[in-house]
């Protein structure tokens, strides 16, 4: 096993660091990233632990790295992370791509009764009875150079994960679940789950659906024009339009430039800059609605979907006592709901969660 820094910087540290993971079946892998100023996360740093070795790769020294993603997205090497939605995300949009073979060790937990979203230091605590520090949370991972401080904070990040995968995978294959743990991993591997969606991102906005049918409409438009936006110019959403402004501006429903900044939710530079793109939005939304009221159905309060919806939930809740885990692990209040709609993507139609439980569901339904 070769001697490698902490902080991976040069080309044959690097070119070393993917000899050691090219020999490894199982590697732990996190990142570090900043998105406070942009749309994408800007990654920082990649933290990797591969047989003996657990070392952080600088993604900002200008190092040829195609080869190290390569091992990393080879479907026969396994890799453990911890939450790695986020993680997942950053490698999608750093390099297009999103690692095959995954074991995330925070939904192996959820499935032997810990907390749903039980964090790395808090599992590490659980089961090595490691206490890690938290000083170097608010770190910007962009800046350099980094304190040894930060780097060691950094590494124990992935130190503990095969440790940890192991136990857990024990406990797992004891109870026969390591599979459903897998096929949960598996799940967060779809790339669609990370590539911008101007279509669908209304969606982020819980009120929408309860808004009548014209300002729903304009503010389905708005919420679309607002992402694509914010990819355009890799910022915020929140720096293209707050919620607040957009739901004042889809209930305003304006019609001139003066009607648009009169509106006091709008910041005046919106206003100006991109008022009559945001009225040609609304133009388009309103002949929408026009041509099709169907699709802004408002939706109201359904006693009679809660009425189905609670016993069934209370038949999750029961299943659920008898294996130990939390109930929102095994169906959700939002999975219970699409299973009574009939959406063909209903996690309880598939898997483990269909064998367990969904099943059962659709036969009292």
């Amino acid at each position: 096993m070769p001697t490698l820094p902490l902080l991976i910087t040069r080309q044959d540290e690097l070119d070393a660091l993917c000899d050691v993971i090219a020999a490894c079946t199982m590697i732990g892998l996190d990142t570090e990233f900043v998105r406070t100023r942009t749309y994408k996360p800007q990654l920082g740093l990649l933290q990797i632990a591969a047989g003996d070795i657990a070392v952080c790769v600088d993604p900002l020294a200008g190092l040829q790295d195609q080869h190290l993603w390569e091992l990393l997205f080879d479907p026969n090497r396994s890799i453990v992370m911890h939450s790695a939605t986020q993680d997942l995300e950053v490698m999608w949009f750093h390099q297009g791509g999103i690692v095959r073979n995954l074991i995330d060790t925070q939904l192996c937990a959820a499935l032997l009764g810990y907390q749903p979203q039980i964090g790395y230091a808090g599992l590490v605590s659980e089961l090595a009875d490691v206490t890690l520090s938290k000083e170097q949370t608010r770190t910007d991972w962009t800046r350099r150079p980094l304190t040894a401080e930060q780097l060691d904070y950094a590494a124990k990040d992935v130190v503990y994960l095969d440790g940890m995968h192991t136990l857990l995978k024990t406990r797992l294959q004891e109870l026969d679940r390591y599979e459903w743990a897998l096929e949960d991993s598996a799940a967060l591997c779809e790339p669609k789950l990370y590539e911008p969606d101007t279509e669908n991102a209304w969606q982020r906005i819980k009120s929408i659906p309860f808004l009548p049918a014209g300002p729903q409409a304009r503010a389905r438009r708005l919420a679309g024009w607002r992402e694509q936006r914010a990819v355009q110019l890799d910022k915020p959403r929140k720096w293209v339009m707050d919620d607040k402004a957009l739901l004042a501006v889809a209930t305003a429903d304006p019609t001139d430039l003066r009607a648009l900044a009169d509106i006091a939710e709008v910041p005046g530079g919106l206003a100006r800059r991109q008022g009559k793109a945001l009225l040609a939005e609304l133009a388009q939304a309103n002949q929408d609605v026009r041509d099709h009221p169907e699709r802004y159905l408002q939706q109201t309060p359904n006693r009679e979907l809660e009425g189905t919806v609670r016993p069934l939930l209370k038949r999750v809740r029961d299943k659920a006592a008898g294996l130990d885990i939390p109930a929102e692990v095994l169906a959700s209040r939002r999975d219970v709901q699409a299973l009574l709609q009939g959406d063909p993507g209903c996690r309880l139609l598939h898997g483990w969660r269909h064998a367990i439980i969904g099943a059962e569901l659709a036969a009292a339904i």
